[in-house]
């Protein structure tokens, strides 16, 4: 399975920010694809991290094409560690709203605590 996210950008900084990062979380959804799922129910999750939303932010966009696709608020305000603490809370949340079953959300949660060190250490 998939894990995917895009900028959707309101203000050039933001976009700007955004592909700063980007190149840092590639561990994490390498990992995510590495994954073994117990029951898989979906072919990717699709996450929109858009400026024009507020932080905290967060809606499942109905999809019938196998997909779970949520749109969520962040804000580039600080430096690229905060963002990315930012980015992992909502691709940790996304990933808490698609319906898996429980084992496979275990899994996931050990990924997420894993990585996240891994991420801001760079």
């Amino acid at each position: 399975m998939k894990l995917e996210f895009s900028a959707i950008a309101r203000d050039r900084s933001f976009d700007r920010a955004m592909r700063r990062v980007r190149p840092r979380l590639q561990p994490v959804l390498d990992a995510f694809e590495r994954i073994e799922l117990q029951h898989p129910i979906h072919e990717a999750i699709l996450v929109g991290i858009t400026d024009d939303k507020a932080p905290g932010f967060i809606e499942e966009i109905e999809n019938n094409d196998g997909f779970f696709q949520v749109i969520c608020g962040c804000s580039d305000s600080g430096s690229d560690n905060e963002l990315l603490e930012a980015i992992l809370g909502i691709l940790r949340q996304s990933v808490r709203l698609c319906p898996f079953a429980t084992s496979d959300h275990e899994e996931f949660e050990k990924l997420f605590a894993e990585m996240h060190q891994l991420i801001l250490e760079e």
